[in-house]
């Protein structure tokens, strides 16, 4: 009875509401480049990408909670982040960065093509593809060392409603953190950049991000 008492006192655990965006298209997706924490400005289509996100998402959030913005420090991420809040009436100030939601690093790999890679480093990406979880590109980091950082972000995820901008491989770290899945099923997650996936209940929901 004691302990029943304790729990009739113990304030609720608060809802979090959490939308995933991910950053417009770039230079680099163009030309097929691996990103990772190199960056890459915007197309004039990664800059629409970023304004409909902004759009589609003030018109589905819910009036009655303020919007926590939070993104990633590098470049693409910020450039997206600042279109979006332009459209959520939010000032560039109030947008929070969080190196947590930087993207997968993929070190040596990083501004090259498949092809340059292959090039450079024979055999690299075919034993990568054999233990994509634990491979560490040189310099880099692999995808079990994303997933912690995509659960320290969770857990100081307390807000709420959050925005988060981040990138592909990051989002699909902090989706499969969020609803406890299994390696492969992580992997098997995806990013397009014209999606947002809205985190909620433990569930994740994908949205197609409407143009107008």
């Amino acid at each position: 009875m004691a302990r029943l008492q304790a729990d009739r006192h113990r304030p609720p655990a608060r809802h979090v509401l959490i939308y995933l965006v991910r950053h417009g298209e770039t230079v680099w997706n163009q030309a097929g480049r691996q990103q990772g924490q190199l960056d890459s400005p915007l197309t004039a289509k990664g800059v629409e990408q970023a304004r409909a996100a902004g759009r589609f998402l003030q018109r589905i959030l819910p009036e009655e909670l303020d919007v926590v913005l939070e993104t990633s420090p590098l470049g693409r991420a910020r450039a997206t982040a600042e279109l979006v809040a332009v459209e959520l009436h939010i000032g560039d100030r109030d947008i929070r960065s969080s190196p947590l939601l930087m993207e997968h690093a993929l070190g040596a790999w990083e501004g090259l093509t498949y092809t340059e890679i292959d090039d450079r480093f024979p055999g690299a990406r075919q034993a990568r593809e054999a233990d994509k979880w634990h491979y560490v590109v040189d310099g880099g980091e692999s995808y079990a060392l994303a997933s912690e950082r995509a659960r320290r972000w969770l857990a100081g995820c307390t807000a709420p409603l959050t925005v988060a901008v981040t990138h592909e491989m990051m989002s699909r770290a902090i989706q499969g953190a969020y609803a406890s899945l299994s390696p492969a099923e992580t992997l098997a997650r995806s990013h397009p950049q014209d999606r947002l996936y809205r985190l909620d209940g433990g569930k994740i929901a994908e949205m197609v991000i409407a143009q107008r």
